[in-house]
């Protein structure tokens, strides 16, 4: 973290490091109450309980649920995404949405192009998902629930962010972990949300999703 990487985490770095090594040489493995998902390429990996649904890039590509706004990076052969719904009756189309009533999200790694590295901030990986600045200003949007900063040894920094987003009349919870790499190289995020009720009855196993989001560090 920016002013210290808590005990707490330095003691799980060790696990984390020990288990990715293991999960990386599984796609997707189950087994435990939860599917691991990883990705050998990007060296990372997070955990959903085994019932959410999971929806691969190619799904989400197919142009035929706009939910997920990432139409613009289909150019990116770097680009590797997956998303997922809790709904008993999953679809692609729940994915963030307002009105969601179980958690729904995505982890997305993506490259960043030569452009982007000359400007890319804080401020960029803080808007990266939804323009968070862009709606505070508008008042009354967005209310600030929680914000913690990380900064892994390896260099890679950014946070973790919790905010109330009001979208028509729906109160929507967004929880998103963005980080960026020392060399400002590539992009992590993974974001999480439901309904704000439904945020805060499952505020638990959002939170254990959310610790699970593990960049193996060089």
């Amino acid at each position: 973290m920016a002013r210290g990487q808590p005990k707490a985490s330095a003691r799980r770095t060790a696990v984390k490091a020990a288990l990715l090594a293991l999960v990386l040489s599984l796609p997707a493995c189950k087994g435990s109450g939860y599917s691991y998902i990883s990705n050998a390429s990007t060296k990372t990996y997070f955990k959903v309980p085994e019932e959410w649904e999971l929806f691969e890039r190619s799904e989400m590509m197919s142009g035929e649920s706009p939910a997920v706004s990432i139409q613009s990076l289909q150019g990116a052969s770097d680009l590797w995404v997956v998303a997922f719904d809790a709904a008993p009756s999953p679809d692609l189309d729940n994915v963030l949405a307002t009105s969601s009533q179980h958690p729904t999200g995505y982890a997305l790694v993506r490259p960043l192009t030569e452009k982007e590295r000359d400007t890319y901030s804080l401020a960029s990986l803080r808007n990266e998902v939804v323009p968070l600045d862009r709606l505070k200003q508008a008042e009354g949007r967005v209310e600030a629930v929680s914000e913690e900063e990380i900064e892994l040894e390896s260099g890679a920094h950014g946070s973790r962010l919790v905010n109330e987003i009001k979208v028509e009349g729906d109160v929507f919870t967004l929880d998103q972990t963005g980080l960026v790499d020392s060399g400002t190289h590539r992009v992590y995020v993974l974001v999480i949300g439901c309904e704000a009720a439904c945020y805060e009855a499952n505020k638990a196993v959002i939170d254990q999703v959310a610790d699970s989001w593990t960049i193996e560090e060089s």
